[in-house]
């Protein structure tokens, strides 16, 4: 998550993206470094063409843009330097902001200081930048529009549900739920997919289980008035002669001590030569460790894998597209 805010907050540092006043404004060659404690690394150096509102570099409320979350409560200009300091507030959490700027009228130099927290973790970097001036006129609002441009289609591709399976929507749930979603009119489907396929899918069940447990996550269940409880007594019967024991050990002790029974029978009537058909039934008395139409392996590689059998965490690539997407969403206020 560090990594995604690393690359969200440089991106907003050299873009200057001017969307205060529309006017014509001035070419500007933009170079800028950050840093980020505890990271191990520090970013390149980034360079980039922005426009920027005549006067703009000696006023930093001109590099925020009106709809940024960020505003300056303390600025002060002595000769060809200004000071200031400001706040940037995002999802309810708050960055200090701390900087000076020293211009001339066709270059500057700039150092800013944020601290604060994100998502619960202390957070504190340092941007270092320069520029100069390279001529010609320019739209001060054309990098605006890109850059929304840019975030729209983000979202929308953040918001594409068309094609999610379960445990998406539980990894999902946050960007649904909540005063203002930045994914707005989808938590009823939300709420369909917790209350009638949840229970029945144990691996969205276990990622539903562990984002409750996370405090600095909004609680999918409460939003759509969903018991774990209940889910998890649904998949302890549906599990019963499945497993994997790992779950059944931990959360069904009545189940899992008659799963470990149904293996130890299985086993036994595989040693006699039965693997399959009505023999097998027969010395099973009815009874399957799984359901008829799953193939079933050796019982000793059946057992090891019942027993060490781990549930996936989710598609990390697509939660960082989407954390990326609400940052940027987040940032700029679109």
């Amino acid at each position: 998550m560090k990594r995604i805010l690393l690359k969200m907050a440089a991106l907003s540092f050299t873009m200057y993206v001017s969307t205060v006043l529309a006017a014509t404004g001035e070419w500007w060659e933009v170079t800028g470094k950050m840093e980020m404690e505890g990271m191990g690394f520090a970013m390149p150096a980034q360079t980039s063409k922005v426009c920027m509102p005549k006067g703009g570099e000696s006023d930093p409320r001109y590099t925020q843009g009106s709809n940024s979350n960020c505003k300056m409560t303390d600025v002060k200009h002595s000769g060809n330097t200004v000071k200031f300091k400001g706040t940037c507030v995002t999802n309810g959490e708050t960055m200090n902001v701390a900087g000076e700027t020293s211009h001339s009228g066709s270059s500057f130099k700039s150092n800013v200081k944020m601290t604060g927290k994100s998502q619960g973790e202390a957070m504190n970097m340092s941007m270092v930048s320069s520029g100069k001036k390279i001529g010609g006129s320019c739209d001060t609002e054309e990098l605006g529009r890109k850059v929304k441009a840019q975030v729209d289609a983000g979202m929308e591709k953040a918001c594409d549900t068309s094609k999610y399976e379960t445990v998406s929507w539980v990894h999902s749930s946050e960007m649904f739920i909540g005063a203002k979603p930045p994914c707005p009119g989808k938590k009823e489907a939300l709420c369909k997919v917790l209350r009638n396929d949840v229970p029945k899918d144990l691996n969205a069940y276990q990622a539903l289980e562990q984002m409750e447990k996370e405090k600095n996550k909004p609680s999918a269940a409460k939003a759509c008035n969903v018991n774990l409880d209940s889910m998890k007594k649904s998949l302890c019967k549906t599990r019963a002669k499945r497993g994997p024991l790992s779950f059944l050990e931990a959360n069904c002790p009545a189940e899992a001590k008659s799963y470990r029974e149904l293996l130890r029978k299985r086993e036994e009537c595989e040693g006699r030569g039965f693997t399959s058909g009505a023999k097998m039934k027969q010395c099973m008395g009815g009874q399957l460790v799984e359901d008829e139409s799953e193939s079933a392996p050796p019982a000793k590689s059946r057992r090891a894998k019942a027993e060490q059998e781990e549930v996936a965490s989710g598609d990390n690539t697509s939660e960082a597209v989407r954390e990326g997407a609400k940052a940027l969403k987040g940032l700029f206020g679109f």
